[in-house]
């Protein structure tokens, strides 16, 4: 198992502030991305899920079939999230 090292976690964690304040402004300026905000954000918020399961639980360095499992759950609940999203309509 390989352990995160100390200049990867803050690249990560400073990956993971940038996107939160990313998506904090195109949540309050929506018209860059127009009815897509959401997906956008989703997008985003999967990303950091990703990143937190990769390095600070530590997935990367795990059994191949570990990962797999929690790279389909993060990408497919943002899926559905999406999906029923677009199929309710932006609710604007």
């Amino acid at each position: 198992m390989t352990h995160v090292t100390p200049a990867t976690a803050v690249r990560v964690w400073l990956f993971l502030v940038i996107a939160t304040v990313t998506s904090g402004w195109l949540v309050e300026h929506h018209s860059v991305a127009g009815d897509w905000t959401a997906a956008a954000v989703m997008l985003v918020a999967a990303l950091k899920g990703r990143a937190v399961m990769l390095y600070f639980m530590e997935l990367k360095g795990a059994p191949r079939a570990w990962r797999v499992a929690f790279e389909l759950w993060i990408w497919l609940c943002a899926a559905v999230i999406v999906a029923i999203w677009a199929v309710g309509g932006s609710g604007a």
